[in-house]
């Protein structure tokens, strides 16, 4: 059985609760004052968050950034550029749902702790889950 926690980067660690090829659960964690990802996308999956602990800055394409605080949930729809980090002074934890999964935990899987190189390899092979840059509309 795969380990239940990926250490997507230094400062995030992803707890998987459930994996089905129709819906991905997971628990995200992230550390304090952590810098933000690159804008990305996904072609056809909606992610749904809710700040358990903490706060979230969030920045989705066309829009000013906003804070999501505990209790606080943010949908993304497919073809939303986005992305989300901690900049706040304390850590942060959120439930995520992607829906449909794909291959998402195995691309996650993939990225935790992988080279520059690697990553861009990764990127290539999981179009069909995550794109870089705004959104294509």
């Amino acid at each position: 059985m795969a380990e239940k926690t990926i250490q997507l980067s230094p400062h995030q660690t992803l707890r998987i609760i459930a994996t089905s090829p129709e819906r991905l659960e997971m628990e995200a964690a992230w550390e304090a004052d952590t810098k933000p990802p690159p804008m990305h996308w996904h072609p056809t999956q909606h992610e749904h968050f809710e700040v358990l602990e903490g706060e979230l800055t969030v920045e989705l394409t066309g829009e000013p950034a906003l804070v999501v605080r505990t209790g606080e949930t943010l949908d993304v729809p497919p073809r939303t550029g986005h992305k989300m980090w901690n900049a706040g002074d304390a850590p942060a934890r959120a439930s995520w749902v992607v829906t449909p999964a794909l291959r998402t935990e195995k691309m996650f899987r993939g990225m935790g702790g992988a080279s520059k190189v690697k990553q861009a390899a990764l990127l290539l092979r999981f179009r069909d889950e995550f794109r870089l840059g705004d959104s294509p509309d």
